[in-house]
């Protein structure tokens, strides 16, 4: 009785056990899309103006030019050089397709009936935003709502916003890497060498963003023929649109104000000539006055610490009294820098990615639920705060020599 009842229960469980894999694609079915671009058609544009010049016409939807970039796996193996495009053969590393539609899951799909390997988000490491799509609170929504539903998506994906379009980001033949995407996913991890590089932000990080309504800024990026530059920052207003960006300088000030200095350089005048620090690390501090809400005080401390690394000055680095001199020369330096950015955010972009008011929602809760409302809009009490910066540098080695 005991073996046909062991029998029963196998017989009853071997075809739950074998359709564990009903749903299998073998890999070299799969389509890797590691890269994907997100532009505006010219048809865009056109109704743009369209509507500026008869604003009561009924506006049309709004449409998207998507860029997937695809692995060729024998292209990798091969050793040549891949090349974007469809023109396709067979020591290619990688695929540029291009689409156009006004629903990205249609788009997406749409890619089955031109590639026979299905679209694979799993692998997508980079994602490129126009600075068009970018400059429309809806467009820029609409973008993500997909690349976060999609349970396929990785919320790991680093997203930047190109200057200009963004399929031709996707489309630069470096001479270092066989596919661009992931040429461009190493140069976001280089911010440890360039304070002028803003932090890697990933899609699950805008999705946070966007749910708590502070202004953010996300990394910007530059096509060139052979390759990229990744330096600067889009700047969002809590409404999720794009209102300009920051330069070089100004980004590297943003970093120091906001504590996300991990490495780089300083130069500094001292005595007409240069000397520079190797940047070792960097922290900020905040403190308010919060005894008018009507215009706050902030007081932003940075103390940064590094290594003397290049010298033109013909000074010995071993007297107190001029490391003394050297650390208020690169202090000044770091106190303009955020200067400078403290004036495009502060007056002309209006939009506290300083982070002034999450410091207030954590450490002054109370008077913050009175003044959410009117922080960047309404009464715009942000613009009317006050934002003081003071730097301490410390120089902890001078390098191999003192002279």
């Amino acid at each position: 009785m005991n073996k046909r009842l062991v029998s029963l229960c196998l017989i009853v469980m071997l075809p739950i056990l074998l359709s564990g894999c009903w749903d299998q694609v073998q890999i070299e079915e799969r389509g890797f899309v590691v890269g994907v671009a997100i532009d505006a058609p010219r048809s865009n544009q056109a109704e743009k103006k369209a509507n500026q010049e008869a604003p009561d016409k009924p506006k049309g939807k709004q449409r998207f030019l998507l860029t997937h970039q695809l692995v060729i796996p024998g292209g990798l193996i091969s050793g040549s050089q891949g090349i974007s495009g469809g023109q396709n053969t067979t020591d290619e590393a990688f695929l540029n397709l291009v689409s156009e539609g006004d629903s990205l899951l249609e788009i997406s799909r749409e890619l089955a009936t031109r590639t026979s390997r299905t679209p694979f988000y799993q692998h997508l490491k980079i994602i490129v935003v126009s600075e068009e799509i970018a400059r429309s609170a809806t467009a820029f929504s609409n973008t993500l709502d997909i690349l976060l539903r999609d349970p396929d998506s990785r919320r790991s994906s680093k997203i930047f916003i190109s200057k200009g379009d963004a399929r031709r980001v996707i489309e630069v033949r470096p001479k270092t890497e066989k596919i661009p995407a992931l040429y461009i996913n190493s140069i976001g991890e280089n911010i440890n060498k360039n304070a002028r590089m803003l932090p890697e932000v990933r899609i699950g990080d805008v999705h946070q963003y966007l749910l708590n309504e502070y202004s953010f800024v996300l990394p910007r990026i530059i096509a060139e023929k052979e390759e990229v530059k990744v330096a600067g920052s889009a700047v969002f207003r809590r409404k999720n649109q794009m209102v300009g960006f920051l330069g070089e300088e100004e980004t590297e000030g943003l970093n120091f104000l906001t504590g996300h200095v991990q490495g780089g350089l300083l130069k500094a005048k001292y005595k007409d000539d240069l000397v520079v620090l190797n940047i070792h690390g960097a922290k900020k501090s905040i403190r308010a006055d919060i005894r008018d809400k009507q215009h706050i005080k902030f007081n932003v401390e940075i103390q940064c610490e590094g290594v003397i690394f290049e010298s033109y000055a013909k000074i010995d680095l071993l007297k107190a009294k001029t490391m003394e001199q050297i650390q208020n020369v690169f202090a000044k330096e770091i106190e303009r820098l955020c200067n400078d950015t403290i004036h495009k955010v502060h007056q002309d972009l209006k939009a506290d990615v300083i982070g002034l008011g999450s410091y207030l929602k954590q450490n002054h809760h109370s008077l913050w639920q009175e003044i959410k409302k009117d922080w960047e809009i309404g009464q715009e009490l942000f613009e009317k705060s006050e934002i003081h910066v003071s730097a301490n540098v410390f120089i902890r080695n001078i390098g191999g020599i003192n002279k």
